[in-house]
């Protein structure tokens, strides 16, 4: 019997660690040859993938280096916490300059603006600023801004303030933004590792980057990929929803329990870029299912922010498989776009 059981996929969280949803692989199954696991750290998190054709143990060493090296360069481009990384240096290059930037850098940005556009500005990764000043961010204060103060914050918010130039693959900056893409750079390296597999001749594997994942193919027995959706109000690793998936990326995004309170009302960690103020909706969690792990990376969090009815609306408009988990009457309550219907097992 092979059990990939203990892969789980956890949902992006900024305070204690609290699955409040997850994503669990539920395929497990007796397969000719041991399928290979391959994991890692990685982006302050860790990387989990398994093979089903197994190339051989003797190779597992060097296709695991390679991996890391993929995984080392887009973290040199995309991370924050690279003093010198590539974003890092541009965001701190001089205003007005048109830059030149890295085949990387310059899709997850171009990425990050189609998903801002798409939802109207609820997705932006120039945000940091006022997720700081709310205290959700490294120093991890919590305080209510004052309203000046959270003025001069979002005067630094916008990606409408950064011009990408697809023709000299280059980005300008017209105000001293700070651009943050920890909300798509581990859906983007799933994809990443994802091709990588294909290219080596790959068909059937599941990769999955500090809880974003893809999956392709079949797993070990031959059939789609079960993924289970787990909800808070269940016993843990007991899934409220099994999905029946393959060639798909999956992300998740929400964690409920990130707020803190002052005066009796309660001010979430997610943050409107287009007010500045924590959202006051009862959405808790949203899923996204794409062909791109990155795109429903992006996806998942500005649909967060838009709140289960803006949310809904804009997934059927634009034929988006998603799954929402709200919080009504002191209990969570669960609801899908028409388009994921046909991901349930």
């Amino acid at each position: 019997m092979i059990s990939v059981a203990n892969i789980y996929a956890s949902v992006k969280q900024t305070g204690p660690i609290w699955a409040l949803f997850c994503l669990l692989l539920l395929a497990g199954c007796d397969s000719p040859s041991e399928p290979l696991f391959l994991s890692g750290p990685t982006m302050g998190t860790s990387y989990n993938i398994t093979i089903v054709q197994s190339p051989g143990s003797e190779y597992a060493q060097p296709l695991q280096d390679e991996i890391d090296s993929l995984l080392n360069n887009i973290n040199q481009v995309a991370s924050t916490y690279v003093d010198d990384s590539e974003l890092m240096l541009f965001n701190t290059a001089p205003l007005a300059s048109e830059i030149a930037v890295s085949k990387t850098l310059f899709e997850l940005l171009t990425l990050s603006k189609a998903v801002y556009d798409l939802t109207e500005g609820a997705y932006d990764v120039t945000v940091g600023p006022v997720v700081n000043l709310w205290g959700f961010g490294p120093e991890n204060t919590r305080t209510i801004p004052e309203d000046t103060a959270l003025n001069r914050a979002l005067d630094k918010v916008g990606f409408d303030k950064l011009t990408l130039n697809r023709t000299h693959q280059s980005a300008l900056k017209s105000t001293d933004i700070e651009i943050d893409l920890s909300s798509v750079a581990k859906g983007y390296a799933v994809d990443k590792i994802s091709d990588y597999l294909s290219d080596k001749g790959f068909t059937d594997f599941l990769v999955e980057v500090g809880g974003e994942m893809r999956v392709q193919g079949r797993n070990p027995k031959g059939d789609r990929w079960r993924i289970g959706i787990e909800s808070p109000t269940v016993v843990p690793a007991q899934p409220a929803k099994a999905l029946s998936v393959t060639d798909v990326g999956i992300a998740t995004s929400g964690d409920y329990r990130n707020f803190f309170t002052v005066d009796g009302v309660r001010y979430s960690h997610t943050i409107d870029p287009r007010d500045g103020r924590p959202v006051s909706h009862n959405l808790a969690s949203v899923t996204v299912i794409h062909p791109s792990s990155a795109q429903a990376d992006a996806l998942a969090t500005g649909l967060t922010v838009l709140g289960e009815a803006k949310a809904r609306a804009l997934c059927e408009l634009q034929g988006l498989a998603c799954f929402f988990i709200v919080y009504k009457q002191d209990e969570f309550q669960e609801s899908y776009s028409s388009e994921f219907a046909q991901f349930l097992d």
